[in-house]
């Protein structure tokens, strides 16, 4: 299942009473941008779900995403992605990596949050911001569902609208190529 941008800006940047803009307010899209105010200031933000199901034991469906060398096998755009320093899993794991989606946009990540076999979280310490998180559900019978948050920040000016143009019709294909590529080299194995 995958929900995607909504044409209506709701801002949860500034949380200010402008034109789409209402605090509190809930909306059934799961994407959500700031408002103008909010963009020309502090860039764009966007966030994005989804789920897949993977005909897999959860213990291995984590251990297959977790492992950077399989990473470029699976994920869409991604260019490169290096170990910065020794540690290579668990909190504290750090790496640059390089996104081509329109353009390249780069990021040092760092690992913030891991439970072995239920989730993966990681944060953007310079670069391009974002936040990734990765929750495992085990289903029973040898199944895994994976549930993929991510929220990224493009720079705001024309700078960030020239970025987000180029960014934004890669989003669907890399949601759909990811979670296709990652269900075959799963159940492939």
């Amino acid at each position: 299942m995958t929900r995607t941008l909504s044409p209506k800006p709701v801002c949860r940047l500034c949380r200010k009473r402008t034109s789409g803009c209402r605090p509190g307010r809930k909306t059934k899209a799961v994407a959500l941008v700031g408002c103008w105010a909010a963009r020309d200031n502090r860039g764009v933000t966007s966030v994005v779900e989804h789920s897949v199901e993977i005909s897999a034991p959860v213990a291995e469906v984590f251990s297959y995403v977790e492992d950077v060398d399989t990473t470029k096998d699976w994920m869409y755009g991604l260019h490169a992605i290096e170990p910065v320093g020794e540690q290579l899993h668990g909190v504290g794991a750090t790496y640059d990596g390089t996104m081509r989606l329109g353009v390249s946009l780069t990021s040092r990540i760092r690992c913030t949050r891991w439970e072995q076999d239920r989730v993966i979280e990681i944060e953007s310490v310079k670069g391009i911001q974002n936040t990734q998180r990765w929750t495992f559900t085990d289903l029973g019978e040898g199944r895994t569902r994976v549930d993929a948050w991510i929220s990224y920040t493009l720079p705001g000016g024309p700078a960030g609208r020239v970025i987000a143009s180029a960014v934004k019709p890669f989003i669907g294909v890399a949601i759909k190529h990811t979670s296709d590529r990652l269900v075959r080299n799963i159940e492939g194995r």
